[in-house]
């Protein structure tokens, strides 16, 4: 997958070097290795309640899985974008802060959740769903990304919580 996926010297501020999944997408033989991927390392964990897609390019890799499994998609997403009653966690990013959202009925109570998204970095992103869902009472049983950047210790932060992490590629 690594020959798909672009990189962009200091964006979006100096001295990060931005891995973009959208080059990896714009192929299809780079998109096909990257939904096998996703598909051949979490079909062991379905069925699940929940797959949980985070804004924005985790759900292209979520939606993919969710048909390939005919498992239910949920949106992490940014601020602002779900109607109806929300349940919120702020993170910090390499370069800054956010917040995801989640529908508070979109997870219930003892369901089963794998969290996709394209990268993990800090582990800010993922860990701010992670806690979403446990206070929603469910349980993460995998997270996956096409990318890992393990310098930056956001994979250590899932394999510390004990739940299985799953990259494409690493830098």
């Amino acid at each position: 997958m690594r020959q798909y996926i672009k990189s962009y010297p200091d964006f979006p501020v100096n001295g990060v070097d931005f891995k973009c999944t959208a080059s990896l997408c714009a192929s299809q033989e780079g998109f096909a290795l990257a939904n096998n991927f996703m598909y051949s390392n979490l079909l062991k964990y379905c069925p699940v309640d929940k797959i949980i897609g985070i804004d924005a390019r985790g759900f292209i890799f979520a939606s993919v899985f969710c048909h390939r499994t005919r498992g239910p998609l949920v949106l992490a997403r940014k601020p602002g974008k779900l109607p109806g009653s929300i349940k919120s966690a702020s993170y910090e990013l390499e370069y800054g802060k956010n917040t995801l959202e989640l529908q508070s009925d979109s997870i219930q109570p003892g369901d089963k959740c794998i969290v996709i998204d394209d990268l993990i970095a800090t582990g800010g992103t993922v860990c701010a769903v992670l806690d979403m869902v446990k206070q929603l009472r469910a349980t993460t049983v995998a997270v996956a990304t096409i990318i890992d950047l393990p310098e930056l210790g956001g994979s250590d932060l899932i394999k510390d919580r004990n739940i299985p992490f799953y990259a494409g590629v690493e830098y």
